[in-house]
């Protein structure tokens, strides 16, 4: 059964000793370096990112924003 898909990329990649270059996910659990030692981060958790985004507006006193997809 398919738990997450990255959850389960990082256990397979982990198995074949492969390294593994995750852009980014919600998964908490991906922070068990022990379970997951092939496991390179590119950008922070989503938890985190959006925590340090916050704070920049905060600092830098942002008021509004635009969002382009």
């Amino acid at each position: 059964m398919v738990v997450s898909a990255a959850i389960d990329g990082g256990k397979l990649m982990g198995y074949f000793n492969l390294p593994w270059f995750a852009w980014g996910s919600a998964e908490m659990n991906l922070g068990d370096t022990v379970e997951y030692n092939t496991l390179v981060r590119v950008t922070s958790p989503y938890d985190r990112l959006a925590t340090s985004i916050i704070k920049l507006f905060v600092h830098y006193n942002v008021r509004s924003t635009v969002h382009l997809v």
